[in-house]
Parts: C-alpha cells; sequence; structure tokens
C-alpha cells in the first residue's frame, strides 16, 4: 500500500509537471504569435503608408500635367519633361529623347540640356550667323540628323501644326552615358525670328564646334 501510494505520488508529481511544462510552452508560443501579428500589422501599415505617398505624389504630378495639356514622360522622383520633347529613362541607363514639336526653341534646348546632363549625357548647343554650320563629322552618328525650321518668332505649340514637306514632326534616338547630343542654332536669313534648329546624336564625347560655310 505504501509503495503504491508512493509510485501513484510520483506519478502525480510528473504529470503535474509536464502539464505546468505544457502550459509555459503554450503562453510562450500564444505571446510570440501576438507578436508576430503585431509587427505584421505594422509592416503592413507602413507599406500602405509608402504607397499613400508614393501614389498621391505622381497622381498630383500627372493631374497637373493633364490639367496643363502637357505630353510627357513622367519618371518618379522627378519633374515631367517639356512638352517640347520627352526624355525616357531605362533600366540600363540609357535615356531615349523624343523631340515632339516641329521646333523647341532656346529655353526649352537648355532645359533638355540640364535634363540629359543629369544622366551623364553630353550637349552642346551652338548660335551660328546665317550661312554657317559646325563642321561635320563631330563623331559617329547614332542617328540621321533632324533639322527643324518654322516661320513666326514663337515655337507652335499645338498639334494641328502641319509639319513642312520631307520635315518630321518627331525625332527619336536613344543615347546612353557618355554619348553626346549636339544642337545648332542657325540664324535666319533676315536675322528674325527663330532660327532653324539641328539636332544630331553622337556616340561618346562630341567634337567642339568649327564653324564652316554651309552648304
Amino acid at each position: 500500500m505504501t509503495t503504491r501510494t508512493t509510485f501513484e505520488d510520483r506519478l502525480l508529481v510528473e504529470l503535474r509537471g509536464e502539464i505546468a511544462r505544457r502550459e509555459t510552452e503554450l503562453r510562450e508560443m500564444e505571446r510570440e504569435e501576438i507578436e508576430c501579428k503585431e509587427e505584421d500589422r505594422l509592416a503592413r501599415a507602413g507599406a500602405a503608408r509608402r504607397r499613400l505617398f508614393t501614389g498621391g505624389r505622381l497622381a498630383l504630378a500627372a493631374g497637373a500635367c493633364a490639367a496643363a495639356g502637357l505630353a510627357a514622360v513622367l519618371v518618379p522622383g522627378t519633374p515631367a519633361d517639356s512638352p517640347a520633347y520627352a526624355v525616357e529613362q531605362h533600366d540600363d541607363g540609357s535615356v531615349t529623347l523624343s523631340l515632339v514639336k516641329i521646333g523647341i526653341g532656346s529655353q526649352a534646348q537648355h532645359r533638355l540640356a540640364e535634363r540629359l546632363r543629369a544622366e551623364g549625357i553630353h550637349v552642346t548647343i551652338d548660335d551660328l550667323p546665317y550661312g554657317e554650320r559646325c563642321a561635320q563629322p563631330r563623331g559617329e552618328l547614332l542617328s540621321a540628323p533632324m533639322e527643324r525650321g518654322y516661320i513666326g518668332d514663337e515655337p507652335p505649340d499645338g498639334d494641328d501644326v502641319v509639319a513642312p514637306a520631307g520635315l518630321s514632326r518627331q525625332w527619336t534616338v536613344t543615347l546612353r552615358p557618355g554619348d553626346s547630343l549636339g544642337i545648332e542654332n542657325m540664324t535666319r536669313k533676315d536675322g528674325t525670328g527663330v532660327p532653324t534648329e539641328l539636332f544630331y546624336a553622337v556616340k561618346g564625347e562630341i567634337k567642339p564646334c568649327e564653324p564652316e560655310s554651309a552648304p
């Protein structure tokens, strides 16, 4: 009887110890689960805030462009391009430039130059008197040059402006860091109004302009 009681007592103690361990493990598991749920909730809340900020910023930029009637390529974190041109960035570091007007004018040229220089692309803008152009070649051309000209004192804004025969409205070229864009402005014969514009892209760094008589 005494032996049985002693054995049963030990068994009861062991069972109580096992139950206590199980309860401790269960409480630990519940605590870890609560912590994981809280971390997950905070992570989702943070992601939602980031999406709200980014989406709102881009939506605001896109809305402003739509209100202004601009045709532009939006890049996250950068301002919209000019309505006279579009610059699209690529994952490999290259950019595609599209001129979307018959002529873009001096101010847009300088804005474009700043935009491309920020991407590691060389840009030269040469203002030449009537009858002169930069001697060619100034490097290996990446595409056929584009010459643009129009009559008037201000660049035309509307898409209803018809490009003259043989003159394309849009010119597109892809440039990589280290490449160059050359822009030449040739004064009109009467010396007034907006000059004729010549655009060309060169592989690598462009050579300095050496004026010569235009053909």
